[in-house]
């Protein structure tokens, strides 16, 4: 017969699982450690795994436990949802959901330009937003975590659709004092022999091999190589007066301290596209409908000039 797990028991399970000390965790609970202790092992019993390995010194998962984890995180998001959507209902308002992957950069004002104007729309949607990389977001979509992403080509498997949304092209960021930050026209050349911050391959395939491509055909060697698995992490390198770095030209609408951003005169400069992908099995109403506020609202995006203004201009 089946035995549904208790939300009460996997939120025991996920406070020990984020302490790793029974002490802590029962503490956190308002509980004595001896009913943890029992309602972990009736759980192993109940699953049929064991999701901790214990000794007298520590504690920890094992793999199991990290996949119960995984999946449970996603069953209370599930249950949070859920209420919000009934006490929708209950207020007689319209309920609909959307989740939706994006990139670090497009979350400065695209994807908040695509929101307001859905929101318009569409009122009374609530929205789970995730912000992880463009690879977890296409394996998301098969797995039906997301209905929505926004996010760096391609988008090759026969499963998913995509559109483009529009070309990004690179600019230059440079901290506040350093020689390229006042220059009247910046090229590729001007990189030549400067210490550079670039997206891990690993982290940024495309946007990566991009940028080595152009350095390359422009004969530019870099005197130094940083790497970083994520923009924010990458700018503060160049906040930090330690490198320079190309980035989309819509990151410079997120001032970051220290750091100047400006545009390369070359007439080749190259543009990160981004594009919109979901599944062909469309399960969510909404999807559609976003997917055309997405694809209209990134035609009618600009990024102001005033962001590529040298200092004291």
């Amino acid at each position: 017969m089946y035995n549904p797990l208790e939300l009460r028991v996997l939120t025991s399970f996920l406070v020990l699982a984020d302490e790793l000390n029974f002490t802590r965790a029962a503490r956190r609970l308002n509980m004595t450690q001896p009913p943890l202790s029992l309602q972990i092992k009736q759980l192993e019993a109940q699953i049929g795994a064991q999701l901790f390995e214990r000794n007298k010194r520590s504690v920890r998962l094992t793999p199991a436990g990290q996949v119960l984890r995984a999946e449970a995180e996603k069953l209370f998001d599930i249950e949070h949802r859920a209420r919000q959507m009934v006490a929708q209902a209950d207020r007689g308002e319209d309920v609909g959901h959307l989740g939706i992957g994006l990139t670090a950069i497009s979350a400065i004002e695209l994807v908040p330009h695509i929101l307001r104007r859905f929101s318009a729309r569409v009122p009374g949607v609530l929205y789970s937003l995730r912000e992880i990389s463009s690879e977890a977001m296409l394996q998301a979509l098969l797995r039906n975590e997301l209905d929505v992403a926004i996010l760096r080509p391609p988008v090759t498997d026969p499963r998913l659709q995509a559109r483009r949304l529009l070309s990004d092209p690179y600019v230059l960021a440079v901290p506040v004092d350093h020689p390229l930050a006042t220059k009247p026209k910046v090229y590729a050349r001007d990189l030549d022999g400067q210490s550079l911050a670039t997206l891990e391959r690993r982290y940024g395939q495309y946007a990566h091999d991009l940028t080595m491509t152009w350095l390359a055909e422009h004969n530019v060697v870099p005197s130094r190589m940083h790497d970083a698995a994520r923009h924010h992490a990458m700018m503060s390198m160049v906040s930090a007066g330690i490198a320079v770095s190309l980035v989309p030209a819509s990151a410079a609408a997120q001032p970051t301290h220290g750091v100047v951003y400006r545009r390369l005169a070359d007439r080749d400069v190259p543009a990160l596209e981004l594009w919109v992908a979901f599944h062909k099995e469309i399960g969510n109403p909404m999807t559609l409908p976003f997917v055309a506020q997405a694809v209209e609202s990134a035609a009618a995006y600009k990024v102001s000039e005033q962001y590529f203004r040298p200092p004291n201009q």
